[in-house]
């Protein structure tokens, strides 16, 4: 039976497991990271994220959506990592991670209520027309609710973004269907944005690999991203969800975008997993 450590953390409601790969020798495959973030049977997260070995420019990010897929970044998920090495680090407030999409950096600021407000800053994201078959896909599939098709955007994992006038209808039926029209591909990230005025964007999310959430980091900079093509939003603003609210600010130049929300260590602890064969890796 492997007994694994792991730290739990969460930003806006958005929770992670962190398992620091210099802790352990469990190897990770899909099965064992949807164990350990289930909800009833395991520690319980929105994803697993894997730590290390440290390397010249950052430590090394590795991420799981709560249903053992591949993912390439999280931006709570980044946070909650923040919040994680800045109570390892006491002296630290600045680190970086290296992802898939890059080298990262975070920055944390020490609240004294406990946890941090961190931040990052990414490049502004590429807003896409959606190809011919795929709108008339989306247009048999949204034709009963009223809507207008999404943008896709690609901010270094995929999403398509809604720009509504309100949550009127079954988003999250729509987000799931979402998911069959992008089944050879792993799934979509699914946002629906609404303006309530050029300082405030509102979201409601669907992630891919996790289903409803309340809040998301790549999802708000994919929105960000869609409501910045349109002229819909100034240069700072906020980015409202279910879990809470983040602060934006695109660059002068437009090229990058800057989010920050709180984040905390929720819980430490050593996860059992009986699963002998799940050590096989992925």
């Amino acid at each position: 039976m492997a007994k694994i450590p792991f730290v739990k953390v969460e930003s806006l409601g958005n929770d992670f497991v962190i398992v620091e790969q210099t802790h352990t020798r469990a190897s990770w495959s899909s099965s064992r990271a949807a164990a350990i973030c289930d909800r009833r049977l395991g520690v319980g997260a929105d994803g697993l994220i894997l730590l290390g070995p440290a390397v010249k420019d950052g430590i090394k990010f590795r991420l799981f959506n709560a249903d053992g897929s591949d993912a390439e970044w999280s931006g709570n998920g980044i946070r909650g990592v923040g919040a994680y090495l800045a109570a390892m680090n006491p002296r630290q407030s600045e680190f970086h991670l290296q992802t898939l999409v890059g080298c990262i950096r975070i920055g944390a600021k020490r609240r004294k209520s406990g946890g941090v407000i961190a931040d990052f800053t990414r490049p502004m994201p590429q807003v896409e027309a959606m190809t011919s078959r795929q709108a008339r896909q989306i247009a048999a599939m949204i034709g009963r609710h009223h809507l207008a098709g999404p943008v896709h955007v690609d901010a270094g994992n995929p999403h398509w973004v809604f720009v509504v006038s309100g949550f009127g209808y079954e988003w999250e039926q729509i987000g799931a269907e979402c998911q069959s029209l992008n089944r050879s591909t792993g799934g979509i990230n699914v946002e629906f944005a609404r303006v309530l005025n050029r300082r405030e964007i509102e979201l409601r999310i669907y992630e891919r690999g996790v289903g409803p959430t309340p809040s998301s980091g790549s999802g708000a900079l994919a929105a960000v991203a869609a409501c910045h093509a349109m002229d819909f939003i100034d240069k700072s603003f906020k980015v409202s969800s279910a879990g809470g609210t983040q602060s934006a600010r695109i660059s002068a130049s437009g090229e990058s975008v800057t989010l920050k929300a709180p984040a905390r260590i929720v819980m430490a602890g050593v996860w059992s997993d009986g699963d002998v064969t799940a050590g096989k890796k992925h």
